[in-house]
């Protein structure tokens, strides 16, 4: 075996080797990309839970105010009235304002998906560019059957004897 022929080879391996080793690693970020996803739908939820549990505190408060309100002054049923709905409105807010949250920690959680998807899809395509730069080299080289461009023969219409051209 030549000198290149031997060079040509290791150029096929050494294109092999960095295809499995793109393939590897685009695996390895959406791997990881899955695991911050999951982690952020995770955090997502327990916010939603905490703005449960911290809405319920707050009714629990708000019964305690109606409480003292009632008993100073039972004959102000508007300002009793007005009192709850600004107690419940202040409950609704706790658990909005925790839905929020939690959709905005969802949303970056899609986002890792579709990056772990992407590294993925662009270590594909790098792996597929190594592995046909090696079958390219190797063309070229004239391994495997193939001829080397710079010994393709043309000829002329007008009967021209045959040129080897690049």
């Amino acid at each position: 075996m030549s000198g290149t022929a031997v060079l040509l080879a290791f150029s096929a391996v050494s294109a092999g080797v960095s295809a499995i080793g793109q393939l590897s690693a685009g695996a390895a970020a959406q791997r990881a990309a899955n695991t911050n996803a999951r982690a952020l739908f995770q955090t997502a939820n327990a916010e939603r839970l905490t703005a449960i549990e911290n809405a319920k505190r707050q009714a629990r408060i708000n019964k305690k105010i109606q409480g003292t309100n009632r008993a100073h002054d039972p004959d102000k049923l508007d300002l009793l009235e007005d009192s709850a709905m600004e107690q419940k409105l202040a409950e609704l807010d706790i658990i909005h304002a925790g839905e929020i949250k939690a959709i905005n920690f969802e949303n970056k959680g899609r986002s890792e998906i579709a990056r772990g998807q992407e590294a993925r899809r662009r270590a594909k395509l790098g792996a597929f560019t190594s592995v046909l730069m090696g079958v390219g080299s190797a063309a070229a080289a004239g391994i495997g059957g193939f001829s080397s461009p710079a010994t393709i023969p043309v000829g002329n219409s007008a009967g021209n004897p045959l040129q080897f051209v690049a």
